[in-house]
């Protein structure tokens, strides 16, 4: 999943990246290239913390588009697989899918809190205890 980010040049900070669907989010450099591998931390990070807090996940709306200066950031999978399953556990416990899925509560917590990958196996699992479908695609 990919989120777009302007970078502009600013006289006195270097390259400041911002993102129009994440408000709250910057980062900075002293070179472009910089600027964008501090963005995909500090996206990675921000993302992180808000699942943390229990924030609904906010999708990217804004497509990256280089002529206007939007570059393309990817959010890392760990993060993304892990918001997707609390977004989809909503209204039920974790022990209950836990259970459904045939893991230990404590494998779940992990997978949640982005501290472990759960395998295609296991997400296939949890995506039936959750009633869901898992559909892979490469686009």
């Amino acid at each position: 999943m990919y989120y777009a980010v302007k970078i502009e040049k600013d006289k006195d900070m270097g390259y400041v990246a911002t993102f129009p669907d994440l408000p709250n989010v910057n980062a900075f450099g002293s070179t472009k290239n910089e600027a964008l591998r501090e963005a995909k931390n500090a996206l990675d990070e921000a993302m992180e913390s808000d699942l943390e807090l229990g924030l609904s996940f906010i999708k990217p709306k804004t497509l990256p588009d280089e002529d206007r200066g939007l570059w393309a950031v990817e959010l890392s999978p760990r993060v993304e697989i892990a918001y997707k399953l609390y977004e989809a556990r909503r209204g039920k416990k974790k022990n209950q899918v836990a259970k459904l899925a045939g893991i230990s509560p404590q494998a779940y917590q992990r997978f949640e809190t982005t501290k472990s990958s759960p395998s295609i196996e296991t997400l296939y699992r949890l995506a039936h205890a959750l009633g869901k479908q898992l559909v892979i695609d490469f686009v």
